[in-house]
């Protein structure tokens, strides 16, 4: 019923089978590539890879589990444009002998403008994407840095990943129907059986996941409101309850709706929790066939009480 989208949140961490020469740089803490960050950039704690606080500047590392193929088939002109990005240059490269893409946007992020650059590469199994960001306004020479270190990025299939909830600021427990899957940066997937597969029905899911970097909230309904109405392939999506929660001494918003599924306009039932902190939240939604509702909300419900801070 419910389908992984390379372009979406839900993404994690798959088995993969890519043959790399080990390559020197940094290991990128959460993954099992390397690279060469520029000088002045550490290991950034909220996501996997290196941050220059000073120059609000950042280099984040992601493994999609999906061909290369497939994964850069959404970096086109418009289906970034589609996304709020603006595609301004585009090079095809090669790396360890495979083709690799080398693409340029900008992309509007808290109010300000970001150009960012990113690398592409992978095989049929799973790709690596690699993305430096900076302000708009910041200098060429930063921008230039920023491309060497992406483009010097390598993957390693004999690095050691380790656990799905590895530097992770929370823990949360599996249930009886609801199995951790897949992790994609902060952000683990549920799934009935365990598993996941991109692009194809995976039954019904459950996401949590944590903002990347810190996060001024002006009126923290209205935000939950907003990011339950933006869900990925959803649409027609209508709130049938709202209530105000409080869970690992976070405080927050639940919603229950209901939408359609863009692709097989199946009706679907939407749970969807946000929990703030000071400067960012947590984020869970579940989802299912409406007609399946009362076999799985006391499952996301639960869910969101197995969530723990560390």
């Amino acid at each position: 019923m419910q389908r992984i989208f390379l372009t979406g949140f839900t993404l994690s961490i798959l088995a993969c089978n890519q043959v790399w020469a080990s390559a020197p740089g940094i290991k990128v803490p959460g993954t099992r590539v390397f690279l060469s960050p520029p000088e002045g950039f550490a290991p950034a704690e909220g996501f996997n890879g290196f941050i220059q606080k000073d120059l609000n500047a950042s280099i984040i590392v992601t493994e999609i589990p999906g061909s290369y193929e497939q994964v850069s088939s959404g970096f086109t002109e418009k289906e970034l444009a589609g996304k709020g990005m603006n595609l301004t240059a585009s090079s095809a490269i090669t790396k360890d002998r495979h083709t690799a893409s080398l693409i340029e946007f900008t992309q509007m992020a808290m109010g300000k403008k970001f150009k960012k650059v990113a690398c592409i590469f992978g095989d049929r199994v799973t790709t690596t994407l690699v993305t430096g960001a900076m302000p708009e306004d910041g200098s060429k020479e930063l921008f230039a840095t920023l491309k060497e270190a992406v483009k010097s990025a390598h993957f390693d299939p004999r690095a050691r990943l380790g656990g799905i909830e590895d530097g992770l600021p929370f823990t949360i427990a599996d249930t009886k129907k609801f199995k951790k899957a897949t992790r994609l940066q902060n952000t683990i997937l549920f799934t009935t059986t365990g598993k996941a597969s991109p692009g194809r029905d995976n039954g019904p899911l459950f996401v949590v996941g944590h903002s990347v970097g810190e996060v001024a909230i002006e009126n923290r309904e209205t935000f939950a409101k907003e990011r339950l109405t933006h869900t990925p392939q959803l649409k027609n999506i209508i709130i049938d309850k709202e209530k105000s929660i409080k869970q690992a001494d976070l405080t927050g918003e639940e919603f229950l709706a209901q939408g359609v599924d863009v692709e097989e306009g199946t009706p679907t039932y939407i749970f969807h929790t946000v929990l703030f902190e000071n400067d960012g939240y947590y984020i869970f939604q579940g989802l299912c066939p409406i007609s399946e509702r009362a076999v799985y909300e006391p499952e996301f419900q639960a869910l969101v009480k197995n969530f723990h801070l560390r």
